[in-house]
C-alpha cells in the first residue's frame, strides 16, 4: 500500500511538473507578446475579470472538496457503487452550480464599471466579461469527473491532453496577437481550446472508469452520507468565501482605488510568483490523497513523520525562492517588459512576504483536507477576509498599493497561528509548541539569509541583464547554504534529504 502510493505520488509530480513546465513557459511567452501588441489596460483587464468572476465560483461552495474527501474510502475499497453514487450527486450538483453562476454572472454585468476606476480605452468590456463567463461555466459543465482521478491519484494520467491543449491554445493566441491585434480573438481561441480539452479529458476518464456509463442509473446516497457531506459543505463554505475575499480582492482594490493599468503591472509579479509556486505546490499537494490515506491506516508516528518532512521541505523552496524572487524580481522584469512595468522595492518586498507567508501554510492546510477536519476553524477565514479587506481599504488611501498589500499580510497572521493549530490538535495529536518552535527558527534563518544577500547585492552595480543572473545567483546559493549549516543535524533535514533523494532516483530510473 505504501509503495503503491509513493509510486502515483511520484507519477502525479512528474506529470503535474511537466505540465508546469509547459503551462509556464508558453503562458510567460504569451504575455510577453501580449504586452507588445495590446494596450496595457487589457492586461489589467485579463487580472480584474478573473477576480470579478471568482466572486460566482463561491456558488460552488467547496462541493469539490468535500466530495473529493469522500472518494478516498470507496476509492480504497474498490466500492465501485458508492463512487458511482457520489459521482452522480457530484454531476448534479454542479449542473446545478453552472446554472446558478451563468444567472448570478448576468446580473452582475450592468455592474461591471463599478469594479472600474476609470473605462476609457476599455472597448467591448461587457463582451469581454462574458467570454470569461462562458470560460467559467464551460468548466463547472465539465469538470466534475476529474475529481474522480484526482481522489485516486491518478492525475498523471490526462497531463498529455493538458500539456497539448496548452499548446495549441497559446499558439493559437500568438498568431491571433501577431496577425489581428484582437483581444476578443486572442480570448475565443482560450474558449474553445477549454471546451475541447474537457471533452477529449471526459472521455479519456470515462474510459478509465467505465463504471461512470452507469451512474444514471445509480441509487441515492444514503442519509448519513449526505449529511456527512453537508457538514463538510457547510465549514468548506466559509473556507471558500474567506480565501476569495483574501486572495482575489487585491485586484479588485486595486483597480477600484488605484487603475486598471496598476492592476496589469502587479499580474506580471504575480504570474511569475504563481508559476514558482505552482512547480512548489506539484510536491505538497500530490501528498493530499496519500495522507487520506495515512489517516485513514492509523499511524499517527507515521503523519507527524511525514508532516514534518513536507512542512521542511516546503520551508525550504517557498523560503529560498521568496529570497530569490525579491533581488531577482525588478531587473528581471525592467529586462522582459520595461522599467515602466517595475514596482517600487518596498512593494516586491510586501508581495514576497505574503507568498511566502501563504505557502508556508500549504502542508497544515493539505493535512487538514486530506483528514476533512474543517469545521474547527470555519469561522476563521471569515474574519480573516474581514480584515483584509478593511484594513486593504483603508490603508490604500495613505500607502496605495503598499497599504494594500500591507492589509493582506496582517489578515495572513489568524490562519497561519490557527490552521496549524487545528492540524496538531485533531490529526496529529501532537504539542503545538513543536510547530512554533520550528516556524519561529525557520523565520530567523530565512531573515538572516535575507539580510545577507541584501547587504551583498547592494554594492553591485551592472547592466540590468547581468544584474539579473548575478542577483539570482547570490540569492540562490547563500541561503541555501545557511539552511544547510544551521539544519544539518536535525531530523527534519535528514528525514527531508532522504525522502528528495530517494524521489530523485525513482524519476532518474524512470527517465
Amino acid at each position: 500500500m505504501i509503495i503503491l502510493r509513493t509510486l502515483n505520488s511520484l507519477k502525479n509530480i512528474i506529470g503535474n511538473f511537466a505540465n508546469n513546465i509547459v503551462l509556464n513557459l508558453l503562458k510567460f511567452v504569451s504575455r510577453i507578446i501580449f504586452v507588445k501588441v495590446l494596450d496595457e489596460v487589457y492586461l489589467g483587464v485579463n487580472g480584474l475579470l478573473s477576480n470579478v468572476l471568482g466572486i460566482l465560483a463561491l456558488a460552488e461552495l467547496g462541493i469539490g472538496t468535500a466530495i473529493n474527501y469522500s472518494l478516498y474510502k470507496p476509492l480504497a475499497d474498490n466500492d465501485t457503487d458508492k463512487c458511482k453514487k457520489l459521482m452522480k450527486f457530484y454531476r448534479f450538483a454542479y449542473r446545478i452550480i453552472a446554472l446558478v453562476v451563468l444567472v448570478l454572472g448576468l446580473v452582475l454585468l450592468p455592474f461591471l464599471p463599478w469594479f472600474i476606476k476609470d473605462t476609457s480605452g476599455i472597448e467591448n468590456l461587457n463582451i469581454i466579461y462574458l467570454i470569461f463567463l462562458a470560460n467559467m461555466v464551460i468548466g463547472y459543465l465539465f469538470s466534475y469527473k476529474r475529481t474522480l482521478i484526482t481522489a485516486d491519484q491518478k492525475n498523471y494520467k490526462i497531463t498529455p491532453f493538458l500539456i497539448l491543449s496548452n499548446l495549441i491554445m497559446t499558439a493559437g493566441q500568438i498568431i491571433i496577437l501577431l496577425v489581428f491585434k484582437n483581444y476578443i480573438l486572442y480570448l475565443l481561441v482560450q474558449t474553445s481550446c477549454i471546451f475541447l480539452e474537457n471533452i477529449l479529458v471526459n472521455r479519456y476518464i470515462t474510459k478509465s472508469y467505465p463504471y461512470l456509463r452507469e451512474i444514471n442509473e445509480a441509487g441515492k446516497l444514503e442519509k448519513n452520507e449526505l449529511k456527512e457531506i453537508k457538514v463538510n459543505i457547510k465549514s468548506l463554505m466559509f473556507h471558500k468565501i474567506g480565501s476569495y475575499v483574501l486572495t482575489a480582492t487585491d485586484n479588485l482594490v486595486i483597480s477600484k482605488f488605484i487603475g486598471i493599468v496598476t492592476v496589469g503591472i502587479y499580474s506580471n509579479y504575480v504570474m511569475i510568483h504563481s508559476a514558482i509556486s505552482s512547480f512548489i505546490y506539484v510536491f505538497v499537494s500530490n501528498v493530499t490523497a496519500s495522507f487520506g490515506n495515512l489517516i485513514a491506516e492509523g499511524d499517527k508516528e507515521k503523519r507527524f513523520k511525514v508532516f514534518t518532512e513536507m512542512d521542511f521541505i516546503t520551508y525550504c523552496l517557498y523560503g529560498v525562492s521568496a529570497i530569490c524572487l525579491l533581488f531577482t524580481f525588478n531587473p528581471f522584469i525592467e529586462f522582459v517588459f520595461g522599467y515602466k512595468f517595475v514596482l517600487p522595492f518596498i512593494v516586491v518586498l510586501l508581495i514576497m512576504i505574503n507568498y511566502y507567508l501563504v505557502g508556508l501554510n500549504q502542508v497544515p492546510i493539505i493535512v487538514q483536507s486530506a483528514a476533512g477536519v474543517y469545521k474547527y476553524d470555519k469561522y476563521v477565514p471569515l474574519i480573516e477576509a474581514f480584515v483584509n479587506l478593511v484594513l486593504s481599504i483603508i490603508f490604500v488611501q495613505f500607502m496605495g498599493i503598499s497599504g494594500i498589500l500591507l492589509g493582506t499580510l496582517v489578515s495572513y497572521l489568524l490562519p497561519l497561528i490557527i490552521k496549524p493549530f487545528v492540524v496538531f490538535k485533531y490529526v496529529l495529536f501532537k504539542d503545538i509548541k513543536l510547530y512554533f518552535k520550528s516556524f519561529f527558527k525557520q523565520l530567523f534563518t530565512l531573515i538572516l539569509a535575507g539580510t545577507l544577500v541584501f547587504l551583498i547585492i547592494s554594492f553591485i552595480k551592472v547592466p540590468v541583464l547581468v544584474q539579473v543572473i548575478i542577483n539570482f545567483l547570490i540569492s540562490l546559493i547563500i541561503p541555501t547554504l545557511i539552511i544547510i549549516l544551521v539544519y544539518r543535524k536535525t531530523d527534519e533535514f535528514n528525514s527531508a534529504k532522504d525522502r528528495v533523494m530517494f524521489l530523485f532516483n525513482k524519476i532518474r530510473k524512470r527517465a
